[in-house]
């Protein structure tokens, strides 16, 4: 298996059969690395978690009705009415076959949903913006609210197997940033784990690794890093 990292969420999984595209996102066109015509005789399946910008790029919409590309919106994007790509819409708390895949959903704290796919044999986890998302200037009920939110639909996963999971750690949050990550691997854990959404500071992977879960964390250095996974 092969992942890149593309940029702030963004990564490509490339499996025996399948591409899988998460979440592109090129910062206005500054940061173009996918090309689906790269991947010949793979299907390519574009999850897109929610309808902000940074996770929903419009230029994903070029690729529709090339050979082998499919999309999974969260029910809350919007590509369209002229849109014509094959797609499949979901929602919380709902499991699809599609495409040769079998993708299940949370619900996102945020917006939108969370992905865990089953794919050649390959179990993955994307997080969305589904985050513990605690502010430090927040009140106190908003920050429990965000707690319990998080944990319980985290906890939905318990009992399953995940190879690479793909989790936030927002240094906006400050002193608070790494407690999704911390809480997903003491709880449900991953072979490998891929920190995103940390805005272009790569040192966030450094510090995850000082905390304890050394190998398990990849080091992401550079947009469009390549990491060949067993």
């Amino acid at each position: 298996m092969k992942v890149t990292y593309l940029h702030h969420s963004g990564f490509a999984v490339e499996t025996e059969t399948k591409v899988l595209l998460f979440d592109y996102y090129t910062q206005g066109g500054r940061f173009c690395y996918f090309d689906p015509a790269e991947y010949a005789g793979k299907d390519i399946l574009v999850f897109v978690s929610h309808f902000h910008e940074d996770h929903f790029d419009r230029r994903i919409l070029d690729w529709a009705g090339q050979s082998g590309v499919r999309y999974i919106f969260s029910r809350d994007v919007r590509p369209g009415a002229d849109f014509k790509g094959e797609k499949l819409v979901v929602e919380p708390h709902a499991a699809y076959d599609f495409a040769g895949v079998h993708i299940e959903t949370l619900r996102s704290n945020d917006e939108g949903v969370a992905f865990f796919v089953e794919v050649d044999g390959r179990h993955i986890y994307h997080a969305g913006d589904l985050n513990w998302w605690h502010w430090n200037g927040e009140s106190d009920a908003f920050n429990r609210d965000i707690a319990r939110s998080y944990t319980e639909e985290v906890d939905k996963l318990k009992g399953r197997r995940i190879d690479v999971a793909f989790i936030p750690v927002d240094l906006r949050l400050e002193d608070k940033y790494y407690w999704a990550a911390d809480y997903f691997m003491e709880e449900i854990g991953a072979e490998i784990m891929f920190p995103m959404h940390f805005w272009g500071k790569f040192g966030v992977c450094r510090m995850l690794e000082e905390k304890g879960y050394g190998t398990k964390v990849m080091d992401i250095r550079a947009k469009n890093q390549e990491f060949l996974l067993p």
